[in-house]
């Protein structure tokens, strides 16, 4: 599903030119559920924005699903985060004016799907990850994990081949991580999702099918 070869990534800052990825060769299969684990400053999320399209190497090649991301246009690239991948953040990053419901639905706006689908999409994956009940919540009346859940059930609702997970258990305590990442267990294990989980945290990296370590910009 995705291979990079020898990607390298750097960034000015003023004069001076940094490099955040030194070469990073990796692969990850459909079905995979991979943590990329490291301390904090390594290069995981930059990885991370990289394999989202959400930034784009300074050299080397990244092929998702056999077609080389470089030779894809502006408009391809937004078909792909949109249609086949689902993104999880630390900070969750809810609209705290919608509720869960309307928050689960949004990636479906963006489709074009009729409203009454996308809502009972949502009604669906909010049912999925537990949160069915809470549906009509907005952000500041759910705690921490609660808020997590909805996230994982927006990534999940346009049926992405892929989710990419960064630091998705740092802002929560250790049940509710441990929750969370039975979760992503539970979504690999029963519909197949291909996950890669960035993470400092060596507990959860050891409840991922595969683990790689990241330090100073290379994959060990």
């Amino acid at each position: 599903m995705i291979r990079l070869e020898a990607i390298h990534k750097s960034f000015f800052l003023g004069p001076v030119e940094v490099e955040i990825l030194k070469g990073v060769n990796m692969a990850v299969d459909q079905g995979e559920m991979l943590a990329v684990v490291g301390s904090s400053g390594c290069g995981k999320s930059t990885l991370m924005n990289i394999l989202g399209f959400l930034d784009i190497p300074t050299s080397g090649r990244y092929f998702f699903n056999g077609k080389e991301a470089q030779s894809l246009s502006d408009r391809e690239l937004s078909t792909i985060r949109n249609e086949q991948i689902g993104f999880v953040f630390q900070q969750f990053h809810l609209l705290p004016r919608l509720t869960a419901l309307d928050n689960v639905c949004l990636p479906l706006v963006y489709r074009g799907v009729p409203e009454a689908q996308r809502r009972e999409r949502a009604r669906e994956m909010l049912e999925r990850v537990g949160m069915g009940e809470r549906a009509g919540h907005r952000p500041a009346e759910l705690s921490g994990g609660q808020q997590q859940r909805v996230a994982i059930a927006r990534a999940l609702a346009g049926a992405p081949g892929l989710i990419l997970a960064d630091e998705p258990t740092g802002a929560l305590d250790t049940a509710t991580s441990k929750e969370i990442i039975d979760l992503f267990i539970s979504l690999n294990r029963e519909e197949g999702v291909t996950q890669v989980l960035i993470t400092h945290d060596p507990g959860v990296a050891k409840r991922c099918l595969r683990a790689v370590r990241m330090k100073d910009g290379l994959i060990l």
